[in-house]
C-alpha cells in the first residue's frame, strides 16, 4: 500500500488536473477533469468520455504502466468527462438524449481551448468505445482520430440474447452498471420488428469518417461482432478512411486487453501489445511521426495455442475448408465414425441443478467469485451428469482454427421446450480441459430466432448452434473436446422446459434429452481451418522495435538498470528519458548492430544529477518506428 501511495503522490506532483465544466447544445454543462502541463506549449488531446466516475483517473493514472492507457503527458493533454447522468454530470441527465452531440460539443470545446493545438483524438473501451463510433457519427470537424475497444457500434437482439436464451448474468450486470433495465430485455424475447428498428438504427458505418484503431479479444463478449463492424467499417466508411482503419485482436477478456494471465494461462508475448499500437497510432495521427503506422497490417491477431501474432487483410479470407468431426459412439469426436452398437446418447436437463458456468465470457464485475477466461472445466462442469463428452483422440499434427465454429445437433426431448448448450475445450497431454468458447440454443428457436415453434414429443429436429469467431490451434497430443448439455447457468438463463411464456413464473420440469448421431443424423462439431495465414514474429508487438522496461525500479541501492530493446541490426537506437512534464532529462544512444541490445542508465540526469522518484517516460526510436514505456523510480 506504501508503494503504491508513493508512486501516486509523485505521479500528483509531475501531472496535475483541474475540474473544470464543459458546456454542451442543449444548455447544461458535463464535468471534466482536465489534465494540461502548466506553461506548455499547446498539444494534441486525448479524450475519455466515461460512465465509471472520472475521478478514478485521479488516482488511477500512476497505475496505468500495466494498461493499454496511452499515457504520454509530453506529447499528449488529457480530458476525462463524466457522461450526462453519470457521477459529477448527474444533474445534465436527460432521458433518451444522444450522447454522440455531447461527444461532438465536448471536441469541439476542446479544440478551442488554449492548450489544444486543435487536434482531438478519442480512446477507451467498452462503454468508452461505444460513445466513441456515436460521438464520430455527428462528425465534429477537429476528430482526428479514434480508438474504440471491445465493443462495436451496433446494437441488436443478439447482443441480449445467445439463440434465442437470455445473456442473464450480462445483461444483470448492465443494469446494475445503469446501462438498461432487465425488464425492458425480456420483454422482447424475439427477434422482431422491434429489434429490427433497434438495430437499423445503430447501423451506421457510413457516418464514419475518421481512421479508426479497435482492439478486441477472444475471450471478450463479442468477437464476432467486432470482427463483423470492422469489415463493414472497412467496406462502408468513408472512401477516404476506409484503407486506414486497423483491427488487434489478442487473446484477452473483456477486463484484461494487453494482459499476460488470461484464466488460467499466460500469454507473456501479448503483453502491452495494444498500448504500443495505440501510441503509435496516435503519434502518427495527432503529432505528424514518420513511425510507418501505415504500413502496419490491417488486422493483427493472435493464434492461441501456438501463441504466436499473424496478420491479415480481410477476417474472412483466411477460411477455407470446414473441418467436420462427428460425435460417435463412446463419446469420440471424429472425422470418420467409430463403428458401435449406439447411436444416440441422453441426459437429464433440470433447472433446479444446472450445469453451471464456469470461464469462458463471462461478464460479472460485482462478483468476486467468477472468473472468466480459459479455465480447466473438468471438475465444474465436466464431471457432472447433465452433459456428455465428446473428444478426439490425440492429435496427430497441429490443427489451426480461425473462424467461427458450427454445432449441428440431431435432437428429441420428452418436453415441447428445452435448451442444449456446447462449449469448446482444448484438452491438454496433461488432463487439462480448458474451455475456449461456448453457445447454446433453444430448441423453439430451431428454425429462427424470429418466430417460436415447440417440439413435439420424441419427434427428432436439427439444431444449430453458432460459436464465436475464434483463432485457436490445437496443437499435436492435444485433444479437441465438446461438451454438450442443457444449461450454462448464470451465464445463459434457465429453460424451465415446460414449454409456456418465457421469462414468467412456471412450473420448473427436468427434459430427458437425446442426442442422434446415426448416418441419418449426423450430429457434428464444424471448425473453420484458415487457408494460409501470414505468421509474423512471435513478439509482444508485431512489429520491428521492442522497448522493456522493469516496474517499479527502485534505484535503492544506487546502480545501474538495463533497459533491453530489440531493433533492425542496422538502425541507430535513441533512448530519451523525460518527465511526465515533457522535458528531456537524458538521452542516450547505442550504434547499430546486434537485434537484441541493452542500453545502461545509472538514475541521473545530462549533468549526472540523480533523479527523484517519479514517474518518468521512456521513449525508444530509430528508423523503423519509436516506442514507449513508463518507469517508476523508488528511492
Amino acid at each position: 500500500m506504501f508503494v503504491l501511495l508513493t508512486i501516486a503522490g509523485t505521479l500528483h506532483a509531475q501531472l496535475r488536473y483541474s475540474e473544470t465544466d464543459i458546456p454542451v447544445r442543449d444548455g447544461k454543462t458535463l464535468k471534466a477533469d482536465i489534465y494540461v502541463n502548466e506553461g506548455s506549449r499547446p498539444k494534441p488531446v486525448i479524450l475519455v468520455q466515461t460512465p465509471y466516475n472520472k475521478a478514478l483517473y485521479r488516482v488511477n493514472f500512476a497505475l496505468y504502466r500495466d494498461t493499454v492507457f496511452p499515457l504520454d503527458s509530453s506529447k499528449y493533454q488529457y480530458v476525462i468527462v463524466d457522461w450526462r447522468g453519470f457521477y459529477a454530470s448527474q444533474a445534465a441527465a436527460v432521458a433518451g438524449y444522444d450522447r454522440g452531440l455531447d461527444g461532438y460539443d465536448i471536441v469541439e470545446w476542446i479544440a478551442g481551448q488554449s492548450w489544444c493545438n486543435g487536434k482531438v483524438a478519442t480512446y477507451g473501451g467498452s462503454a468508452l468505445g461505444l460513445i466513441q463510433f456515436q460521438t464520430a457519427r455527428h462528425h465534429p470537424p477537429h476528430l482526428v482520430c479514434a480508438m474504440p475497444m471491445i465493443i462495436d457500434y451496433r446494437t441488436e437482439y443478439s447482443d441480449y440474447y445467445y439463440g434465442g436464451v437470455l445473456r442473464r448474468e450480462h445483461v444483470e450486470t448492465l443494469e446494475q452498471l445503469g446501462f438498461t433495465s432487465l425488464d425492458l430485455i425480456v420483454s422482447q424475447p424475439v427477434e422482431n420488428v422491434y429489434w429490427k428498428l433497434v438495430s437499423d438504427r445503430n447501423d451506421y458505418p457510413e457516418d464514419i469518417d475518421v481512421p479508426l484503431l479497435m482492439v478486441s479479444g477472444w475471450f471478450d463478449h463479442y468477437p464476432s461482432d467486432v470482427l463483423r463492424a470492422f469489415h463493414d467499417l472497412r467496406e462502408r466508411s468513408g472512401m477516404a478512411v476506409r484503407a486506414q482503419h486497423r483491427l488487434i485482436m489478442g487473446p484477452w477478456l473483456h477486463s484484461s486487453v494487453d494482459l499476460a494471465e488470461q484464466g488460467e494461462l499466460s500469454f507473456p508475448n501479448a503483453v502491452n501489445v495494444a498500448k504500443e499500437a495505440a501510441l503509435e497510432f496516435f503519434d502518427y495521427y495527432l503529432s505528424g511521426a514518420k513511425n510507418g503506422w501505415p504500413l502496419t497490417a490491417i488486422i493483427r491477431y493472435y493464434q492461441m495455442g501456438e501463441n504466436t501474432w499473424q496478420t491479415c487483410d480481410d477476417w474472412a479470407s483466411l477460411g477455407g475448408a470446414p473441418h467436420r468431426l462427428l460425435l460417435g459412439d463412446g463419446g469420440s469426436l471424429s472425422a470418420d465414425p467409430r463403428p458401435g452398437g449406439g447411436d444416440l446418447d441422453s441426459f437429464t436437463a433440470d433447472p433446479r441443478d444446472p450445469s453451471p458456468s464456469y470461464g469462458g465470457a463471462r461478464f460479472n464485475p460485482f462478483d468476486a467469485s467468477v472468473v472468466p477466461g480459459p479455465l480447466d472445466i473438468r471438475g465444474t462442469v465436466e464431471n457432472r451428469s447433465d452433459v456428455i463428452l465428446y473428444s478426439t483422440d490425440a492429435l496427430s499434427e497441429d490443427l489451426p482454427v480461425t473462424g467461427a465454429g458450427l454445432v449441428e445437433l440431431y435432437v428429441d426431448s420428452d418436453r415441447p421446450d428445452t435448451d442444449f448448450s456446447v462449449r469448446l475445450c482444448d484438452v491438454y497431454p496433461d488432463g487439462r480441459s480448458m474451455i475456449l468458447t461456448d453457445g447454446i440454443a433453444r430448441a423453439r428457436f430451431r428454425n429462427g430466432t424470429d418466430h417460436e415453434v415447440l417440439m413435439l414429443p420424441d419427434s427428432t429436429y436439427r439444431i444449430e448452434i453458432e460459436l464465436q469467431e475464434l483463432a485457436h490451434t490445437f496443437l499435436k497430443g492435444h485433444r479437441i473436446r465438446l461438451v454438450v448439455g442443457g444449461a450454462d447457468y448464470p451465464r445463459f438463463d434457465l429453460n424451465l422446459n415446460n414449454g409456456g411464456t418465457m421469462y414468467a413464473s412456471g412450473d420448473t420440469l427436468p427434459a430427458v434429452n437425446r442426442i442422434h448421431r446415426d448416418a441419418l443424423h449426423p450430429s457434428a462439431l464444424i471448425l473453420e481451418t484458415p487457408s494460409q495465414p501470414n505468421a509474423v514474429p512471435s513478439s509482444a508487438y508485431p512489429g520491428s522495435l521492442r522497448l522493456s522496461a522493469p516496474w517499479p525500479q527502485p534505484f535503492s541501492g544506487g546502480g545501474t538498470m538495463q533497459i533491453a530493446f530489440s531493433a533492425p541490426p542496422v538502425h541507430e537506437v535513441t533512448l530519451e528519458i523525460r518527465d511526465l512534464l515533457g522535458r528531456s532529462l537524458r538521452t542516450l544512444y547505442q550504434g547499430p548492430g546486434s537485434e537484441h541490445g541493452l542500453i545502461a542508465w545509472d538514475g541521473t540526469d545530462a549533468a549526472s544529477r540523480q533523479l527523484p522518484a517519479g514517474i518518468y517516460v521512456l521513449n525508444l526510436s530509430s528508423k523503423s518506428g519509436m516506442r514507449t514505456r513508463l518507469l517508476s523510480i523508488l528511492r
